[in-house]
């Protein structure tokens, strides 16, 4: 099979050259030729995999080329050529960062093999710069959507929180993103070309939380038949995600907030300490305080793990950030699942800021995924909507919510009151719930003296209805 790279021999005598060219080709490099080191220079441009110099070639040597090189092609492997037996050059030539050197005479199979590896490591070093800017990309702050002020708190403080090795702890209902916190963090943080490694406790049966985080030695227990080793030692050099932290036998706290103090772990059934180089989150959607106090999570544990803490909002509290993670999420979906891209009506979309989403982020994409399975049209609309949405997002009261006996006025009080209530006193919820502008909602309140009862917001915009 034909080995694809484009390498560049540069030797001055031209019987050597010609040979080596030869040589080379018959394995499938593409091949250019140079007589010297300013010859060598003008192929900067042609994308050069593997440079193969002679090491004494008059007044510029292999080295001095190499450097020359190196400073505008970091990436480029360099090869060089010597008959000197003297292993001062080659040691000068790998503190120069060539990638190996031949003695002559040279050994065909040897030289050709050595380019071969060349250039495959190359190629490998491109293909993991490559899945690490998808990385970065796929796990990039710029995949927490949201641009509300409780977001862009959350935003903060994962940049603030990245760099630093500190333990962070992430809280928030489920589905609200806490894993996607996690790995934000860890791929804008020094550890980043390390592992990361997550585990569920919730996921984990009880008896085997223990060999599931430390590891296990032969022996251990019933069935532990070889050394496993733990998802400390996995994510040695990197980040270990404990999800769902509030779900960890109590039995254990200990022995992981030794582990956590001391970064030293002892497998299952094992007598030797094992050093560790890790980063701990956690992240739990209990009442992890409340925990504490009821005696249910130790607090000293509690406290090691709350160096850093990140609350993540659930979606009934930011609902102005739906229309933007529904545009991500449509891009998203038509991209992945091979589907058309679609849009959603002002209707649909007016619903899903009044649905309470239990389910939070998770359930509004998978509910956006359904839609755009199961439509027909270009556009989602109401008729798509799955039952559980469409009646949990009824914008208008039923007749047994409605009071007899009231004035519009007070009709038109009651309805201020209870949007405010719902909102928490947002304005511009209140007023996009009422189908009005925040600056009449802020004429009503001042006529019906509710003024109180509304929290001033620093994204309320005001409008003329």
């Amino acid at each position: 099979m034909a080995h694809a790279g484009r390498v560049l021999v540069v030797e001055d005598q031209e019987n050597e050259r010609k040979a080596l060219s030869h040589l080379l080709k018959t394995d499938g490099f593409t091949i250019f030729g140079a007589e010297n080191a300013d010859k060598a220079m003008g192929y900067l441009d042609e994308n050069i995999d593997v440079v193969l110099s002679d090491l004494h070639m008059g007044d510029v040597s292999g080295i001095d080329l190499l450097n020359l090189w190196k400073k505008r092609k970091p990436d480029t492997q360099f090869i060089l050529l010597t008959g000197d037996r003297e292993t001062q050059s080659a040691v000068e030539a790998m503190k120069a960062g060539a990638f190996d050197y031949v003695l002559k005479p040279i050994n065909p199979d040897e030289l050709r093999m050595m380019v071969k590896r060349a250039v495959d490591g190359l190629q490998k070093d491109k293909e993991l710069d490559s899945l690490r800017r998808r990385l970065d990309q796929k796990f990039g702050l710029d995949q927490i959507v949201g641009q509300s002020k409780q977001m862009k708190d959350v935003f903060a403080k994962i940049q603030r929180a990245a760099p630093v090795d500190s333990t962070v702890l992430i809280l928030g209902e489920s589905g609200t993103g806490k894993e996607l916190v996690a790995q934000a963090l860890h791929h804008n943080s020094l550890r980043k070309k390390g592992p990361f490694v997550a585990v569920n406790c919730a996921a984990v049966p009880a008896t085997l939380v223990e060999s599931e985080l430390f590891g296990h030695v032969r022996g251990a227990f019933t069935g532990a038949t070889d050394r496993r080793m733990g998802r400390f030692e996995q994510a040695d050099g990197g980040t270990l995600f404990i999800d769902e932290i509030g779900d960890f036998e109590i039995g254990l706290q200990a022995k992981l907030l030794r582990v956590l103090e001391t970064l030293t772990l002892t497998p299952v059934g094992g007598h030797e300490d094992r050093k560790v180089d890790v980063r701990v989150l956690a992240a739990t959607s209990r009442d992890i305080r409340k925990m504490v106090a009821e005696g249910t999570f130790r607090e000293d544990l509690f406290y090691r793990l709350n160096v850093v803490t990140i609350t993540l909002p659930p979606m009934r509290e930011r609902p102005d950030d739906i229309p933007i993670l529904v545009d991500h999420f449509l891009k998203e979906i038509a991209e992945n699942k091979h589907t058309p891209l679609r849009k959603v009506s002002p209707e649909v979309m007016r619903r899903f800021q009044l649905y309470r989403w239990p389910g939070n982020v998770r359930e509004l994409r998978n509910t956006l995924e359904s839609m755009m399975v199961l439509a027909d049209g270009e556009t989602l609309t109401e008729r798509d909507l799955p039952d559980s949405i469409a009646e949990g997002s009824q914008a208008s009261a039923t007749p047994k919510e409605i009071p007899t006996g009231l004035t519009m006025e007070e009709l038109e009080r009651l309805a201020i009151t209870k949007a405010l209530d719902q909102f928490g006193g947002n304005r511009t919820h209140a007023a996009n719930r009422l189908g009005i502008s925040v600056r009449t909602l802020q004429r009503k309140l001042r006529q019906y003296e509710l003024e109180r009862r509304a929290k001033p917001f620093p994204n309320d915009i005001l409008t003329e209805a």
